[in-house]
């Protein structure tokens, strides 16, 4: 007579095992950095232009001057609290929600987009960085730099234009949770300042007090490093391996799960800072928006 055979119970028991285990990395898995998820290159954007949404962070006169087809010219003080004089505890900042998600409509930017932003590379302060960063901070996570900026493109003799690109659609993106993970305010940096290992992005002559761009005090942060956000991009503009920055700050002592502080004038160039170290799988990095502009403001605040 023929019996039903029933099902192993070892294979059963293997089976649920090893989707169990698949089941229990995935959320880890979804948490790391990738480096496509921060950057992109000039080669994949080209090669389907209509797919992206472009960001030029220049100055307008210089977006004027020449841009990568269909790029909307946005730059980062439009998603940064601008009120007030350099120095005070919000100016320079990222806007509050409400404000943000205006800025954020009025550019005619969605969750949707695949944005990419792109600036000078060499040339620039980290502008496409910060905006990149900014709008992270709103939720939107589809958001990219464009590796290289507008100089490698340009120098690929892809395709370029002066016709500004006019558009008339206003989204209706609404903040649902502002990222605060790569930020953090003064108070706090103050009390735990001993734990972070800090990086100053701001050029040498700056942090050896050699010039200041209208700061009350010239110096540098106690025990901060100065790597400059230029160190992280070769002659061409191109960013570093990312083995070799990894290098470079192990030999500071800095390190994946370090926590990271980085700091410039106005946050400008720490943004861009911040945005690679994610990409390179650094797990705790903030970047301090009010800068040395604020923290140099204030009496009680140590420099060196």
């Amino acid at each position: 007579m023929y019996k039903k055979q029933l099902p192993s119970c070892t294979h059963s028991f293997t089976h649920w095992h090893f989707l169990l285990i698949i089941l229990a990395l995935l959320p880890f898995r979804l948490l790391q950095a990738a480096p496509q998820d921060y950057f992109i290159s000039a080669e994949t954007v080209a090669s389907n232009l209509k797919h992206y949404l472009l960001i030029d962070a220049r100055e307008y006169s210089t977006y004027l001057k020449g841009h990568i087809p269909g790029a909307r010219s946005v730059q980062w003080q439009s998603l940064s609290d601008m009120n007030g004089k350099a120095g005070s505890e919000t100016w320079g900042t990222v806007l509050n929600n409400q404000a943000l998600e205006y800025q954020i409509q009025k550019h005619g930017l969605d969750s949707t987009d695949n944005i990419v932003v792109y600036a000078d590379a060499h040339q620039g302060w980290g502008e496409d960085g910060r905006i990149a960063w900014s709008l992270r901070v709103a939720g939107l996570k589809n958001v990219r730099i464009l590796d290289g900026g507008y100089t490698l493109w340009k120098s690929k003799g892809l395709k370029t234009t002066i016709i500004p690109t006019l558009f008339n659609i206003r989204s209706d993106y609404q903040i649902t949770l502002r990222d605060t993970s790569s930020t953090i305010h003064t108070k706090a940096f103050y009390r735990d300042y001993a734990q972070f290992r800090v990086i100053d992005s701001r050029s040498p002559e700056e942090y050896l007090g050699k010039m200041d761009l209208g700061e009350y005090r010239k110096g540098h942060l106690p025990g901060a490093v100065n790597l400059p956000f230029q160190q992280l991009l070769t002659p061409g503009g191109v960013l570093k391996s990312f083995d070799e920055i990894s290098q470079m700050l192990s030999d500071l002592d800095i390190h994946k799960t370090s926590p990271i502080v980085v700091y410039c004038t106005a946050g400008i160039r720490s943004a861009y800072w911040v945005m690679v170290l994610k990409a390179a799988g650094y797990t705790n990095v903030r970047n301090y928006t009010p800068s040395f502009y604020h923290w140099a403001a204030l009496s009680y605040t140590p420099i060196e």
